[in-house]
């Protein structure tokens, strides 16, 4: 895998997430009943993703979230 590769990836997975958070806006902004249940679907959702992450990392012997400097995110 290049790292074009990884740029496209990240890139759709961005346009994705940022989907899902407008139809989660979406969602509460008709229903204000809903936000539990979007909540519990965000929460699985970074959930599995971390485990991912943690996963990954003690496969590979990598620490991947030492890669990221958390002050540089906006």
């Amino acid at each position: 895998m290049t790292e074009q590769n990884i740029d496209s990836h990240l890139r759709e997975a961005l346009t994705h997430l940022e989907m899902a958070l407008d139809e989660s806006v979406h969602c509460v902004l008709e229903n204000d009943g809903a936000k539990k249940e979007v909540g519990v679907k965000w929460e699985h959702f970074l959930g599995e993703f971390m485990g991912q992450v943690r996963e990954k990392g003690k496969k590979s012997r990598l620490n991947l979230l030492s890669w990221i400097t958390f002050p540089r995110m906006r």
